[in-house]
């Protein structure tokens, strides 16, 4: 900053004209940054190309006023905090004044500045120039900060929750109470709705952040319908082999397909699979891939992501949590190279009543 004000000092001059064919004017006019300076009397002396692009000005804006320029056509307060380091110079000329705003320009997305600005003093140091501010677009940096922050957030909100749920799921088996599966179901669908408001309440993230569009629909549905009908032989085959093996595995008398064992829960299944996925993908697995780093951040996301919930369906008992781990897995992998969770709600859905209806589960 100190160099940039020596440069301006040097190439203002006197008569307060710029150098056109001098070295300094270049290499300000080149900067990565935006440079901006204003005289003390509100008029600006320079603004380089960076900074017009950064502040969305299409025109030569030199030697008008800063606050018809800037402040006249807005006058919503939303770009407050880049003017405030203007007049933070202007009204306190010993100190740097160095920080974050945000910037909004007509017809331009809301973009982060880093912005450092100071008084400008001639030679002398008492002959006041003006205002000198430099600043850069962090947009990037900010929203990945802002993501990770928030990533961590949705992680320790998902923990409470699996810690309230495994309690709670201990509690009942000390109090020698055993609540039917489909009842723990339903609580961690409560729990996991919570836990999703909570999410929407304290953090950026929407709806549109998850992978609800379907950009190519062969690309996704087809693998998934193929998956889906080779895993639904798997269990039919695999249910023929343990009756051979071992018959007691499944209830006495119980028809090969039975329909008895359907409940309410089935009829609304439809719903939850949407939720548990857009819970498990969407809201889990990505933020996961925020918060790690490195060339395993995708695998570390899907793997934490898929034993989390795993864990959510222990009252099943080990073989069924194992199992949902392991297709929660699989959906994860898919979900990494597809980006939407229709086809995974099919594959989940499909398995889920077939599993339930061959007597897997109860």
């Amino acid at each position: 900053m100190l160099w940039i004000c020596r440069c301006i000092d040097d190439w203002v001059g006197d008569d307060m004209t710029v150098e056109k064919n001098g070295i300094i004017p270049r290499i300000l006019r080149d900067m990565n940054d935006g440079v901006l300076v204003v005289d003390m009397h509100g008029k600006i002396i320079f603004l380089n190309d960076k900074g017009c692009n950064m502040l969305g000005v299409d025109e030569d804006v030199s030697g008008k006023n800063y606050g018809r320029v800037f402040l006249e056509d807005r006058d919503d307060g939303s770009n407050d905090g880049v003017h405030q380091f203007v007049l933070d110079a202007v009204y306190d000329k010993e100190h740097i004044h160095t920080g974050e705003a945000v910037y909004q320009a007509e017809n331009q997305e809301l973009k982060s500045f880093r912005l450092t600005s100071s008084f400008l003093y001639g030679e002398d140091g008492e002959k006041k120039i003006g205002i000198v501010v430099v600043f850069s677009d962090v947009t990037e940096v900010a929203k990945l900060n802002r993501q990770r922050r928030e990533a961590s957030a949705v992680f320790s909100v998902l923990m409470i929750c699996v810690c309230v749920y495994l309690f709670l799921w201990s509690l009942l088996r000390h109090l020698n109470m055993e609540l039917p599966g489909q009842v723990m179901s339903l609580v961690i669908e409560g729990i996991s709705i919570i836990m999703f408001f909570i999410i929407l309440k304290t953090t950026s993230f929407s709806i549109r952040d998850i992978g609800l569009k379907i950009s190519n629909p062969k690309q996704t549905f087809v693998p998934d319908i193929a998956i889906t009908l080779a895993a639904g032989i798997l269990l039919v085959v695999g249910k023929v082999i343990i009756l051979r093996i071992a018959p007691g595995f499944f209830p006495e008398g119980a028809p090969f397909w039975d329909w008895s064992v359907g409940t309410f829960a089935d009829v609304i299944y439809p719903f939850t699979v949407v939720l548990q996925e857009f819970l498990a993908r969407g809201v889990m697995q990505e933020n996961l891939n925020r918060i790690f780093t490195g060339k395993y951040a995708g695998l570390l996301s899907i793997v934490v992501s898929a034993l989390v919930f795993g864990v959510l369906h222990i009252a099943y008992g080990f073989p069924y949590m194992l199992g949902a781990s392991l297709l929660l897995g699989i959906l994860g992998i898919l979900y990494h190279k597809q980006g939407n969770i229709w086809g995974l709600c099919i594959i989940h859905y499909v398995l889920g009543e077939i599993a339930t209806f061959l007597r897997y589960l109860i």
